[in-house]
């Protein structure tokens, strides 16, 4: 039988967990509660993941704007998360990507995704720009 009472130094509660997201994000998503809930370890190592892959100055190949850029396009294409088009919209903006590259960017979306895709994000664009 498995101890599932057994603590160690990783184990955090979800109170702590979604506290760690919202100060290194500045906000939380409903996604981040649901994985608290059921289990804060697996909001941790998701964060653990996603903040290494998003947020890290470390040097890699494609500089931040360039990642932001590609989200921003990938998020497009999956269609359903204007919340992700209009986060990753602005993170690009902020590294230097220009009105234009994040137009294009949600172009490139209607290859993988199909116009829908494009047509959705459209919805948004506002909220990219009007507030930038």
């Amino acid at each position: 039988m498995i101890d599932n009472t057994a603590t160690t130094t990783d184990e955090i509660t979800d109170e702590e967990a979604l506290a760690r997201v919202k100060a290194r994000r500045g906000y939380l998503l409903p996604v981040h509660e649901l994985m608290a809930e059921v289990d804060p370890q697996i909001l941790r190592k998701y964060d653990d993941l996603a903040s290494d892959l998003l947020f890290s100055d470390k040097p890699r190949a494609l500089d931040l704007k360039t990642r932001y850029l590609v989200l921003l396009g990938v998020t497009t294409a999956v269609k359903g998360d204007p919340d992700g088009i209009i986060w990753s919209a602005k993170r690009a903006m902020r590294e230097g990507a220009t009105r234009r590259e994040v137009l294009e960017a949600i172009l490139m979306s209607a290859l993988p995704g199909g116009v829908p895709t494009v047509e959705e994000a459209t919805h948004v664009l506002s909220r990219v720009f009007d507030e930038s």
